[in-house]
């Protein structure tokens, strides 16, 4: 029966793999449909917050899984990949894939051991991961030279640029030294199909950014970046979790970071739009304690009272919010998560 079994699964492998890759756009609607999911059930039946987090980070592994496939398949006869790199261990690939798996199921894994360990198990876990996060991250930076990276590093794909038919997605496609793409003519598209961009890079669709050379201060300031989560946790054990001070040298680090790498020359739009983000980040704070139960929270829950009372067929949905909130907040708004 077992030996019936294996090939069967692969059979079985074969066939979802050659539906995601000819159905990115289905793919990616049953993902967005688990995901809702994981929002409906909370709040609903015991346990929900776990049983909803675990749902959720299934659906961001099935879309980091399916992104693989598409990519893989993608790149089949791309020139641009060094399956060589690719093979080992420590490879910048694998460590991005390995991060982001970690960044995918966290939360999850502090609210199991909070369950089962209770608070001390949570904060003993919390330490752990964010200090294996940012040793992998410390890697592709001064070892593989990955400069301002993406929270994940490998962000969900965009799936529309690699197109319906992935296996003419790299071929005739040769990347210059500059980074500049440009098609062979025998491989352009017929008149009516061109769009006139230049063709998508096999290590951007891959979650990659091709880095730029760094001055050391800016290097210090991506590690102070990186550090931010160990060095704000280690403020907390000193000076207590309801101290302003964490916050403020939290706030302080990502600023200066911030600035430094901003002052950088020449940098590519995968760079800008990551610094883009950073920025964006920063208004996060006002939800994050001590600011949400000082002074935030108070003005959010009147302005959600107020929509709810107001706008009709608003309340079912944003009842359980206001309920929810404070959990809510304590579980998702970390100063650690970098």
């Amino acid at each position: 029966m077992e030996n019936l079994s294996i090939p069967t699964l692969r059979v079985l492998y074969k066939h979802y793999v050659n539906w995601v890759s000819a159905h990115p756009e289905r793919t990616t609607d049953l993902e967005a449909s688990i995901k809702w999911i994981s929002y409906f059930l909370a709040g609903r039946i015991n346990n929900s917050t776990l049983l909803s987090e675990l749902i959720y980070s299934m659906s961001n592994f099935m879309m980091l899984f399916n992104d693989q496939i598409i990519l893989s398949t993608a790149k089949t006869n791309s020139v641009t990949v060094n399956d060589k790199e690719k093979k080992k261990i420590f490879s910048s690939e694998n460590i991005k894939r390995f991060i982001t798996t970690v960044d995918y199921v966290e939360v999850f894994v502090e609210i199991s051991a909070k369950k089962l360990w209770g608070t001390k198990g949570r904060w003993i876990i919390i330490v752990l991961l964010q200090t294996v996060k940012c040793m992998a991250r410390l890697y592709l930076l001064h070892v593989h030279k990955l400069h301002i990276l993406e929270s994940p590093p490998i962000q969900p794909l965009d799936r529309k640029s690699v197109g319906l038919n992935c296996n003419d997605a790299f071929n005739g496609v040769i990347t210059l030294p500059s980074g500049r793409t440009i098609r062979k003519m025998d491989h352009a598209p017929p008149m009516n199909q061109r769009t006139w961009k230049a063709p998508p890079r096999a290590d951007i669709l891959g979650g990659g950014i091709p880095g730029r050379t760094l001055s050391d201060i800016h290097i210090v300031a991506e590690t102070m970046y990186i550090m931010k989560p160990i060095v704000h946790l280690g403020s907390m054990c000193i000076f207590g979790e309801k101290s302003w001070k964490p916050w403020l040298i939290s706030i302080t680090i990502e600023y200066i970071s911030l600035q430094r790498l901003k002052s950088l020359k020449n940098l590519s739009p995968q760079q800008r739009l990551v610094l883009s983000k950073r920025s964006l980040h920063l208004a996060m704070y006002i939800v994050r304690s001590p600011f949400f139960e000082n002074y935030s929270e108070k003005h959010i829950r009147s302005f959600l009272h107020w929509f709810v009372n107001s706008v009709p067929l608003v309340g079912p949905l944003m009842r359980p919010f206001l309920e929810y909130m404070k959990q809510w907040q304590e579980t998702y708004f970390y100063l650690w998560s970098v």
